[in-house]
């Protein structure tokens, strides 16, 4: 059952938004602007897991984390451009989806692991992105959410994550990496 969200109207404004300035961005300037860190991220992430079935990359921008893995992979993001560049960046297993990350087009219960990086900070509601990710995530699947250290402090970022659903097993953070990664698991 895919479950629909009520949205004001300054949300859907503010959404609107972020969209447009990801589309203006461009794919070129996004990986200029961003690839340097963003894989730096990924290769400290990397570590720290196994490799799941089926893993859900939530706001995978141009598909930078595509290169690491060779598994099941789902990249949705809201900006049509961005897919465009993550497109080149497919193998057989991985597959994109144009949408939102705060309604995800998705049944209950069918990742083992969702990522979503440098994305929460854009959600206009952060609380419902944490609960489609779990929503979408198996029980005992690992959901890791990295962000931005200048918009949430560390004791923020464990409060916006951790939920009933939701525990925190670890927070990294590196001299390095401008953000705060959470990895957590589904409890519930």
């Amino acid at each position: 059952m895919l479950r629909i969200l009520e949205t004001s109207e300054d949300s859907l404004e503010n959404k609107k938004k972020i969209k447009e300035r990801y589309n203006e961005l461009g794919h070129s300037l996004y990986d200029l602007r961003y690839s340097e860190e963003q894989q730096e991220k990924y290769k400290y992430i990397l570590e720290e897991f196994q490799q799941p079935d089926l893993l859900l990359d939530n706001g995978c921008g141009t598909g930078l984390l595509f290169k690491f893995l060779s598994f099941s992979i789902v990249g949705i993001d809201i900006s049509a451009i961005l897919l465009e560049k993550a497109r080149q960046r497919l193998n057989s297993n991985h597959h994109l989806v144009l949408g939102d990350s705060e309604n995800l087009p998705f049944r209950n219960k069918v990742f083992d692991m969702v990522i979503s990086i440098t994305v929460i900070q854009n959600s206009i509601n952060p609380k419902i992105f944490t609960e489609e990710s779990v929503r979408v995530s198996k029980l005992g699947s690992k959901i890791i959410i990295s962000s931005l250290k200048r918009v949430y402090s560390y004791e923020d970022i464990v409060k916006q994550i951790e939920n009933d659903n939701l525990k925190i097993l670890k927070v990294l953070t590196n001299e390095n990496i401008n953000d705060w990664i959470t990895i957590s698991s589904r409890i519930r």
